[in-house]
């Protein structure tokens, strides 16, 4: 089956699908592994026996690129390409993340499960300059479940009861938050944080109202674009 088509997209979505990034091309072919599970028992008398369990956990591997700019050859809008440093970048978060990642193949071929990258090689020509080939494998991911025993009532002879608890998969990304200090300038506060001072407008335009909330309580009427903070002000790193 040829995943070419615009109409198969794949999505490598993360923090509860609050950041999604689609991938541009889609891959000629995708590959699906999944290995079964049995376990042998001798018995005497009656033999080998075997027994079916359940199955392992999917592995699913694809080879693309990500093109250098858009056109009608990506499988993609518009609106959703990104740079091909920005998905490397993007995909090598995703393997440092504390929480899985959220795949979701739409189209004929779906598929909607949490993953783990367990395996990426990028590949930069020096004839397609900017262009990354890319191999990638993942590796689905499945929360624990866990058994709870409740001790049997012996006055009435009560049976052992088994109850299951299956705790839902969070992949939601706690936000950071920082406290304004005598001498703070959001330049240096996105420097901190991002390695670069020109991030400071990302900082500014996520905490604009609160910044101009602390600029009218000190009688001004807003914060300047962000170029009047004060000290005790709590803003969030987005």
């Amino acid at each position: 089956m040829s995943f070419k088509a615009s109409k198969y997209t794949i999505w490598m979505n993360y923090d509860n699908d609050k950041k999604q990034y689609q991938v541009p091309m889609n891959p000629e072919s995708i590959q699906i592994k999944i290995d079964g599970k049995a376990v042998t028992s001798d018995i005497d008398r009656l033999g080998t026996l075997l027994h079916k369990g359940k199955r392992g956990p999917m592995q699913i591997s694809w080879s693309s690129y990500f093109p250098a700019t858009y056109g009608s050859y990506c499988t993609c809008q518009k609106k959703n390409f990104k740079s091909p440093q920005t998905m490397h970048k993007w995909i090598l978060a995703l393997m440092n993340a504390a929480n899985p990642l959220h795949l979701v193949f739409s189209g004929a071929f779906s598929l909607n499960i949490y993953a783990v990258i367990t395996s990426y090689t990028a590949t930069e020509e020096g004839g397609d300059v900017g262009t990354i080939s890319y191999s990638i494998t993942l590796k689905e991911y499945r929360s624990v479940t866990i058994k709870k025993y409740t001790k049997p009532n012996t006055k009435k002879k009560a049976p052992a009861k088994q109850t299951k608890t299956k705790k839902r998969v969070n992949n939601t990304q706690k936000k950071k938050t920082y406290k304004i200090k005598q001498g703070d300038c959001l330049w240096n506060i996105a420097k901190k944080y991002y390695g670069d001072g020109k991030k400071c407008t990302k900082i500014y335009n996520a905490n604009k109202s609160v910044l101009n909330k602390a600029a009218k309580k000190h009688g001004y009427s807003n914060c300047r674009n962000g170029n009047l903070i004060f000290p005790g002000t709590t803003i969030t790193i987005p």
